[in-house]
């Protein structure tokens, strides 16, 4: 399989919902340029060595604030709250909260300046939900000190799907069949990919092959993830037991026995609200998608299936299908996972609850137990509010410090 950039269209960022993922419109001179560009940072910065002292904090500890305390940095992790010798940096909280890192869960970012904004607003880590070219993907991999990317690879996608065509893929980068199954998974994890993507959709994977993939990725002890947002599609990822399933039934509530046979399978859901939220009021994009806004779309029916999943008990974690500012529709990176949280809380969830979809939730379900709570031994990555979110969701904001893995990123976005 060979693999290629596509270009975006105008309307990229509204494609998210239908046919994520997003990649830059780029030369292959820009390309490579990005790619040397943050491999040559990668080489220039050192790991953490200071020994820093957070006093005076309230530690959100994934369900309540603590009295004021302590909590160490040693290097890029957490230390113990006694070891208080040979500190080299103090920083005096003053009562302030001290949350983990925020996890975006669903997003499609390929350079250094994302990274950057993302890291800006407290994400820590991030999950890649698509990736056309391997050596851009691993080269905004293992950034020292900036936003933590995990990637899944090419998607499994069917030919003449809107997958397809929008990206212009050729015949031997979509799956044709079930039997090609096992060779794509293989295929998959032996370049990088560190979780695979499946598209449902019209004209996408069939029910055998979404299942043979899910089966394959199983057996080689992987995670799959799967693109839905029609409610015939979304009953395929269910009965095909992917792991998880990326955006929420827009065009039909779902039924009891769906939202059941989720907490059955032991699926989680990353529903993407605000992706819905900017796009599905605007009958000229809805045009320029799909051809008409004729449609059963709405996003009063998307807060209406997180709610219902929300109250049964499916694990729902936040993701934002972020790709950048692509005006006149923009999905920034960073504030976004902000706004999902507060989408979360209009919904039903409590402040806690919409923290733990960013930290403690992701960390278990994508398998990155190293992080997303504030204890010894887990990874430094640490946001200092200077206001409670638990009164306010929106005060996860208010961000006065971020590090990430032990350092901090000096340049926080202002409250706004």
């Amino acid at each position: 399989m060979k693999f290629q950039l596509c270009s975006v269209l105008v309307l990229a960022a509204l494609r998210s919902i239908y046919a994520c993922p997003h990649n830059t419109h780029a030369s292959d001179i820009d390309v490579r340029a990005l790619e040397q560009e943050a491999i040559a940072r990668r080489h220039s910065i050192s790991p953490p060595r200071n020994k820093t002292a957070i006093i005076n904090v309230r530690i959100f500890d994934g369900y309540k604030l603590l009295d004021p305390g302590t909590v160490i940095i040693d290097g890029d992790m957490i230390g113990h709250p006694d070891d208080e010798y040979d500190i080299d940096i103090i920083v005096d909280a003053q009562g302030r909260v001290l949350i983990p890192g925020l996890m975006d869960s669903h997003l499609h970012v390929m350079n250094l300046t994302s990274l950057k904004q993302l890291s800006s607003y407290g994400i820590t880590t991030a999950f890649n939900m698509a990736c056309f070219s391997y050596p851009q993907c691993d080269a905004v991999r293992d950034q020292t000190g900036l936003t933590s990317i995990y990637t899944a690879g090419l998607p499994a996608i069917g030919p003449g799907s809107d997958h397809a065509r929008q990206h212009n893929l050729s015949s031997s980068q979509t799956i044709n069949n079930v039997s090609q199954a096992q060779e794509w998974v293989s295929w998959a994890f032996n370049n990088g990919s560190d979780y695979m993507k499946i598209t449902a959709e019209g004209n996408g994977p069939n029910q055998e092959t979404q299942n043979a993939i899910v089966q394959d990725v199983h057996s080689a002890g992987k995670k799959s993830m799967t693109h839905a947002s029609f409610l015939q599609y979304y009953s395929q990822a269910i009965t095909s037991k992917t792991d998880g399933i990326q955006h929420t039934v827009s065009d039909a509530p779902m039924t009891h026995s769906m939202i059941q046979q989720l907490l059955a399978n032991h699926q989680f859901v990353t529903p993407t609200m605000i992706v819905f939220n900017l796009t599905l009021d605007n009958p000229t994009a809805l045009i320029a998608l799909q051809g008409s806004s004729n449609t059963n779309q709405s996003y009063p029916i998307v807060q209406q299936n997180v709610r219902a999943m929300h109250e049964a008990g499916v694990p729902i974690i936040a993701g934002t299908d972020s790709i950048g500012v692509n005006p006149p529709f923009n999905l920034p990176f960073g504030i976004t996972l902000h706004w999902e949280l507060e989408k979360f809380v209009e919904v039903g969830f409590t402040p806690a609850e919409a923290l733990r979809s960013a930290t403690l939730l992701p960390a278990m379900l994508h398998d990155v137990p190293d992080r997303g709570i504030i204890a010894p031994g887990k990874r430094a990555d640490l946001i200092l509010l200077n206001s409670n979110p638990l009164d306010n969701i929106t005060n996860t904001r208010d961000i006065a410090k971020v590090w990430i893995g032990g350092i901090e990123y000096s340049d926080v976005a202002p409250f706004s």
